[in-house]
């Protein structure tokens, strides 16, 4: 498979999971207030009819907001919608957003999957020792298509390196 088409394919399936598993009954996606939110106000997902009203987007506009159609069909629509520049600032772990499809920022880290690190609240590191083990962001890993790999992650991280923190030699 051309490395194109696999990275295409996992930014299509990342962006799924990231926006289209949404239905007004599961509101399931809690977002931060941010530049796509402009009023503050806590939506609990992304297509939120009231949230487009607040952006002055017209929802309708975006098939990836239309429940109704296959997620393969609404993660093609969204992806085709947005620019390489804007696909590849989705893929660090701060995730710019889109404001003009309504898609917020988006921090990768609250995935949970990329070990210790010296960065974010409750982890805090000295000068004997300023970080510990970062794995890559969830999409990056994931385009490895190796789920061997991705156990390896889960099983290094919860069960060994949280235990080293400030065991250095």
């Amino acid at each position: 498979m051309p490395k194109i088409l696999s990275f295409l394919l996992c930014l299509s399936f990342t962006i799924t999971s990231f926006v289209i598993c949404i239905d007004e009954k599961e509101k399931v996606l809690k977002i931060s207030t941010d530049a796509a939110t402009p009023t503050g106000s806590d939506f609990t997902y992304i297509c939120d009819p009231a949230r487009y009203a607040k952006l002055k987007l017209d929802m309708k506009s975006f098939a990836f907001c239309d429940s109704k159609l296959p997620y393969n069909v609404r993660a093609k629509d969204l992806v085709d919608q947005m620019t390489l520049a804007e696909k590849i600032a989705q893929l660090g772990n701060n995730a710019d957003g889109v404001a003009r499809l309504g898609l917020p920022k988006y921090e990768w880290w609250s995935e949970a999957l990329h070990g210790l690190s010296n960065v974010g609240p409750g982890t805090v590191f000295d000068n004997l020792v300023p970080h510990a083990t970062s794995f890559p962001t969830v999409i990056l890993t994931a385009a490895s298509f190796n789920e061997k790999r991705w156990r390896e992650i889960g099983h290094v991280d919860v069960s060994y390196r949280k235990y080293s923190v400030h065991n250095a030699i």
